[in-house]
C-alpha cells in the first residue's frame, strides 16, 4: 500500500454496526480504514494504542482529550458521530489546527421521537396499564391529554425545534428559554420566549436541550424545581450533569415532580443511579439516537465529513 495513504481510525464502537456504507465511502475515497479492534467503548489507553498514525478519527462519546490528541501527531480531523462536543477537547484540537466535525441534521428526529414517546407513555399511563394487564388485572387508569399542555424547552436548537414541530401537531403550547431567541421557531411553532424562572413556573413538561457547559451544569437543581408548577414532568435527553440527579430524586419523593424520564447521566454507563427504584421514573441508557436508520445516517455523514475535509488538505 502507498505509504502516503491517509489512515482513518474508527474509535467508535457503533460505526458500521448495521451497514458498511460509511466505511465504503472512506475506502472509495482512497483511505485506509482501521477499525475499533475491541468492538466496545474504548478507554484512553485503548484509544492511544490505535491512533498513532491516524489522519482522521471517527468517534462517539469516548473521551478525545489532550492526551489522545497528542498521541496522534498526524491527526487532521475528528469526526464525531452525534452533535454533542463535551467528550472532545475542541479548544485544544483547534489550537493544533485539527478540524472537529459533527453529524448535524441526523440526530434531531430520533431524539425528538424519544421525548414524544416519554410524554405519551407517561401521560397515558401505558407502562402502568401494561403491567396491570400482564398480571391479569383489567384496570382502566385515567390519564391526561397532551393537547393544551405547555411544553417548556430549555434551549431552542435543532433538536428542540424538531420536538416543537412534533409537539405542535399534538396541539401543545410551546415556550422556551435560550441564550438567543429563535425567531424562526416563534413564527413556525408559535413558541413563546420566557425567562428561565417564568418557564419553570409555567410549564407542565420541561424538556432539556442545552449543551453541557459550565453555565448549564446543575441548571435544574432543587431551587429550580421549586419554581415549577406543582408536579410537572421533567425530561432530560441532553447531558446528565445539567439535571442534578440527587435533587431530582428528592423532588420526586416529595411530589414536587410528578414523573421524570432520564436518558443521560453524569457518568456513563451508570447502573447505580439514585433514581433507580424511585417511583414514577423512566430510565433509559442514552438511547436518543439508537435507531438503525440513524446509525447508518451518522456513519455516512461522519465519513462524508472526513472525505470532504481531507480531500481539501
Amino acid at each position: 500500500m502507498n505509504i502516503m495513504t491517509k489512515k482513518i481510525v474508527i474509535t467508535s464502537e457503533f460505526f458500521g454496526k448495521f451497514s458498511d456504507e460509511g466505511e465504503q465511502l472512506l475506502i472509495d475515497a482512497g483511505f485506509e480504514v482501521i477499525r475499533n479492534p475491541y468492538d466496545r467503548f474504548l478507554n484512553e489507553k485503548e484509544i492511544v494504542s490505535i491512533i498513532r498514525d491516524a489522519d482522521g478519527i471517527i468517534c462517539d462519546l469516548e473521551n478525545i482529550n489532550q492526551t489522545v490528541i497528542d498521541n496522534a501527531p498526524n491527526l487532521k480531523i475528528i469526526s464525531r458521530r452525534g452533535v454533542g462536543l463535551d467528550s472532545v477537547d475542541v479548544v485544544y484540537a483547534e489550537s493544533k489546527n485539527i478540524r472537529v466535525s459533527r453529524t448535524l441534521g441526523v440526530v434531531e428526529k430520533p431524539v425528538a421521537e424519544l421525548v414524544m414517546s416519554y410524554m405519551l407513555n407517561i401521560t397515558r399511563k401505558l407502562i402502568k396499564t401494561n403491567s396491570e394487564m400482564q398480571e391479569g388485572r383489567w384496570t382502566k387508569y385515567i390519564g391526561n391529554s397532551l393537547s393544551g399542555k405547555t411544553l417548556g424547552l430549555l434551549g431552542m436548537g435543532n433538536i428542540a425545534c424538531e420536538l416543537a414541530r412534533k409537539a405542535k401537531a399534538f396541539d401543545m403550547e410551546i415556550v422556551y428559554n435560550a441564550t438567543k431567541r429563535n425567531m424562526e421557531a416563534e413564527e413556525l411553532f408559535g413558541a413563546k420566549y420566557l425567562q428561565f424562572n417564568d418557564l419553570m413556573a409555567y410549564s407542565d413538561i420541561v424538556s432539556v436541550h442545552v449543551p453541557l457547559l459550565e453555565s448549564t451544569k446543575n441548571m435544574i437543581d432543587y431551587n429550580a424545581i421549586k419554581m415549577m408548577k406543582r408536579a410537572p414532568i421533567v425530561i432530560n435527553t441532553a447531558r446528565g450533569p445539567i439535571v442534578n440527579e440527587e435533587d431530582l430524586c428528592r423532588a420526586l419523593k416529595e411530589g414536587l415532580v410528578s414523573y421524570a424520564a432520564i436518558d443521560v447521566f453524569d457518568v456513563e454507563p451508570k447502573i447505580d443511579s439514585c433514581l433507580k427504584g424511585v417511583d414514577k421514573v423512566i430510565l433509559t441508557p442514552h438511547i436518543g439516537t439508537f435507531t438503525k436508520e440513524t446509525f447508518i445516517e451518522m456513519d455516512v455523514r461522519a465519513a462524508i465529513n472526513i472525505v470532504e475535509y481531507l480531500g481539501r488538505t
